[in-house]
């Protein structure tokens, strides 16, 4: 601007000295000085003025231009922010529990189940139970079935049209009020400093909160090789395959004899004309958990409901032979077996990899991701269920492999990952069916090496699993009417236990004289009962005062 005035200065100074030149003027005042430049400054202001003010002023407001910037704004004002998601890794029970608890808390939390199966979130134990007693050929693909009662169930928790099912990681950011569902994928890997997961696609996924409940792995015999005539047995695709082998005249081994041998054992043995072995090398069923009387008890149990046993057999070798088809079992002791197929049920291994590949503290002693009392392994970093080592204030750290534990726990770490904070207290409990006249439930540690104390009474078909109301809520056993022919009335139809001596009694489980695991064998709906006791922290001298809470003697 400076540029302009002096120039235009200089032009009028040339202008009016050529006209000083032909006008001569005669005089000057004072107040004419021909130095001052007032003068010249106020012509300048006159002149150029107006167009200074035209070129320095912001132009004239433009309809359309404000119309456009109303509507971006509006845009941007109507565009929600996705939150960072809840990504639970693994698709069971602890993961479906979980999902509830913080959708219960948040229900629009974007919540996020990875699993690397291709079936939405249910549970296991009706696969080796009552699945086997149903007479629908087509259960491996409905997945309905009857529990004891008689009562129409389905096996998933949730079917997939109540999920918002996502093909990969892009979906993470998907606005939805549904829990979302990733099938058919698996997390590689998890960066705890960065806050993701990679999946086995390459792709990430950035989470706010993420819970690790990838449970456990079949564990396999050491001499084991690949075939599909020697498979392990824990997901619906096992049973499904498993449903397609176990035809009439067909004979299966079983090996193991723990929980899910014993009741796979028994629940093949079920069915017409199919020869079912269970090898083992205890001295019989549920050995490691069974004081050695109630062992034996139980083989014969299992042997009168139709399985050949061989207790104190060990396994050297599996191979099938070509020019059979069938697969030969060697036992250490020279004998073998010919079978169509071989069932290795010899328990889980805790899946740790990812948890340790993120640098997580592992149990080496009992296999498990370290969780605090929150259930929280590192900030933001949540576990649940069968692959976590947690503290239980009654009775020490553990690790626990049940149903129960895995409901809970998950619930309880999805509370926590909404803010609830609470230390996780509950004493899980654990129960097991050998059919519908044998079953089970505990609390506690359940270990045969420990001192036990037993109390036993005359039992009748009432005290069954198939007569037995639900002890848990979120347990298979149900209540209720049932809605048709059941196997409860099958077995009462007779009394299974007549002449018995353990139809029915508690066992107390003591170290250094404290109460610290209970039985309760064909005792059902007693669970609570026995939770107070373990958390009481009675002593075994306290045993006989405690019995009348569990009413043994009421039906003699």
């Amino acid at each position: 601007m400076s540029f302009l005035r002096h120039s235009a200065t200089r032009v009028v100074r040339k202008d009016l000295f050529r006209s000083r030149t032909l006008v001569p003027r005669r005089q000057y005042t004072a107040s004419h000085s021909p130095k001052s430049n007032t003068p010249w400054a106020i012509g300048s202001l006159l002149v150029f003025g107006p167009l200074l003010f035209h070129l320095t002023s912001p132009p004239p407001p433009r309809k359309k231009v404000q119309e456009h910037v109303q509507s971006v704004k509006e845009q941007v004002e109507t565009v929600q922010v996705i939150p960072k998601p809840y990504v639970l890794i693994g698709g069971g029970t602890a993961s479906f529990s979980a999902a509830q608890a913080i959708k219960e808390k948040d229900p629009k939390a974007n919540v996020i189940i990875v699993s690397e199966e291709g079936v939405a979130p249910y549970m296991r134990p009706p696969l080796s139970k009552e699945f086997w007693f149903s007479d629908d050929a087509q259960i491996g693909n409905t997945l309905n079935f009857k529990d004891w009662q008689g009562n129409e169930r389905n096996i998933v928790y949730r079917s997939k049209d109540d999920y918002e099912l996502i093909e990969d990681a892009s979906g993470s950011d998907l606005q939805t009020d549904k829990t979302k569902l990733l099938l058919n994928k698996k997390v590689t890997g998890l960066n705890v400093e960065e806050h993701s997961i990679t999946l086995d696609d390459g792709s990430e996924i950035y989470y706010h909160k993420v819970l690790i409940a990838t449970g456990g792995e079949p564990k396999k015999l050491s001499m084991q090789e690949e075939s599909d005539q020697v498979t392990t047995f824990r997901t619906v695709r096992d049973f499904q395959q498993l449903d397609q082998i176990a035809k009439e005249g067909a004979h299966i081994a079983v090996i193991g004899g723990g929980f899910l041998g014993s009741e796979l054992a028994v629940a093949l043995a079920h069915r017409e004309n199919l020869k079912v072995t269970q090898i083992f090398p205890e001295d019989g069923n549920m050995a490691n958990v069974f004081p050695n009387y109630l062992t034996k008890w139980t083989t014969t149990r299992v042997r009168h409901l139709g399985v050949d046993i061989k207790e104190k057999s060990k396994v050297q070798s599996i191979k099938k032979d070509q020019a059979s088809g069938k697969t030969t079992i060697q036992l250490e002791n020279g004998d073998h077996l010919d079978v169509d197929h071989v069932i290795v049920a010899i328990g889980i291994e805790p899946r740790v990899d990812l948890a340790r590949k993120a640098g997580l503290e592992i149990d080496e002693k009992r296999s498990g991701v370290v969780v605090n009392a929150e259930l929280e392994a590192r900030t933001d970093v949540y576990a649940a269920g069968d692959m976590i080592s947690f503290y239980d204030s009654q009775l020490g750290r553990r690790r626990i492999e049940h149903h129960d534990h895995a409901v809970l726990s998950g619930r309880h770490a999805g509370a926590n990952m909404v803010g609830a904070a609470r230390p996780y207290e509950h004493q899980s409990m654990f129960w097991s069916d050998l059919g519908p006249e044998i079953g089970y439930e505990a609390v506690g540690l359940i270990d045969s090496q420990l001192s036990t104390v037993s109390v036993w009474a005359k039992a009748t078909a009432k005290d069954t699993p198939a007569a037995a109301v639900a002890s848990e809520a979120d347990s298979p056993r149900t209540t209720g009417e049932a809605t048709a022919p059941s196997v409860t009335e099958e077995v009462m139809a007779k009394n299974p236990f007549e002449n018995e001596k353990f139809g029915k009694g508690l066992v107390f489980y003591v170290r250094e004289k404290q109460i610290v695991g209970l039985v309760l064998f064909n005792v059902f709906g007693k669970v609570k009962e026995a939770r107070e006791i373990i958390n009481a922290g009675h002593t075994s001298d306290h045993i006989d005062s405690l019995l009348k809470q569990f009413d043994l003697y009421a039906n003699e």
